[in-house]
């Protein structure tokens, strides 16, 4: 008689491999969920950043003064003129001030929430401040470029509902976008203190 060989798993081969799988996943799933939050950060002030460059190349093109507004409105044409601005908004809207009609023109609009995680009031937070008392959410850029108040602004892009900064010995790489008063505008790590590290604020 032929002995004929069966190939396949025994069951206990199969459990085996799939309590080392269960184990893998265990510990890279922290790692990972890490990974994502530190994305989200990273998206959150790259946004931003792109928000306020495109209001500065329009202010100088135009030759006019333009604002990025923090609003928690949604950022739409229609809302230009009525955007209540909040140091803490997560959506933006880009306009033109025209003072021969003393109303705004809209440029563009973000909705803050895109590629962040913000749902349902959890998810990366905005926070804006600055030294000028007169700040209220509004970047305003001249047509030279610089910013109309004489104070540096600075976002701080924070994500609590996935844990702490690493300034503060957490897990997350928290970033900053400060502009500068005469308009430069950079991303920055509050966690590297080294002020030879580009990447220091």
């Amino acid at each position: 008689m032929l002995n004929r060989i069966h190939s396949g798993f025994s069951l206990i081969e199969l459990i085996v491999g799939l309590a080392i799988l269960a184990s893998l996943m265990a510990l890279g799933l922290p790692q990972y969920a890490t990974f994502i939050a530190n994305s989200r950060l990273r998206a959150t002030a790259e946004g931003i950043t792109n928000g306020l460059n495109l209001a500065r190349a329009e202010a100088v093109k135009r030759n006019a003064r333009v604002e990025l507004v923090l609003t928690d409105e949604e950022p739409i044409e229609g809302l230009v003129n009525a955007l209540p601005a909040s140091t803490s908004g997560f959506n933006w809207v880009v306009r033109e001030w025209v003072p021969a009609t003393g109303a705004y023109n809209f440029i563009e609009g973000k909705v803050g929430a895109e590629g962040s995680g913000k749902s349902q009031g959890t998810g990366v937070v905005i926070a804006s401040s600055s030294a000028d008392a007169t700040y209220d959410g509004r970047i305003i850029f001249t047509g030279f470029g610089a910013m109309a108040i004489g104070q540096p602004i600075s976002f701080q892009v924070t994500y609590p509902a996935a844990g702490a900064c690493a300034a503060a010995n957490g897990p997350l790489r928290c970033l900053n976008v400060n502009v500068s008063p005469g308009g430069q505008i950079r991303i920055c790590d509050p966690k590297i203190t080294d002020t030879k590290d580009t990447r220091a604020c």
